[in-house]
């Protein structure tokens, strides 16, 4: 279990590490991508999500 966590937290400082790297060299794409881009992708996967659990309902009760 130790190696597992270890193992995610040494990808999460990766991905930090490289994330703002990228926000440095490229600050007006690394804005556009946090305030436009992640909000759009939280929003989307909620949507999808909501989509595939509550689609098999109205096939089941025939409101479709």
């Amino acid at each position: 279990m130790t190696t597992i966590l270890k193992s995610i937290h040494k990808a999460e400082e990766k991905f930090d590490r490289r994330a703002e790297g990228f926000a440095f060299h490229h600050p007006l794409l690394a804005f556009f991508a946090m305030f436009v881009g992640m909000p759009f992708l939280i929003l989307s996967l909620v949507l999808i999500s909501t989509i595939v659990v509550v689609l098999p309902f109205t096939f089941l009760f025939g409101w479709l």
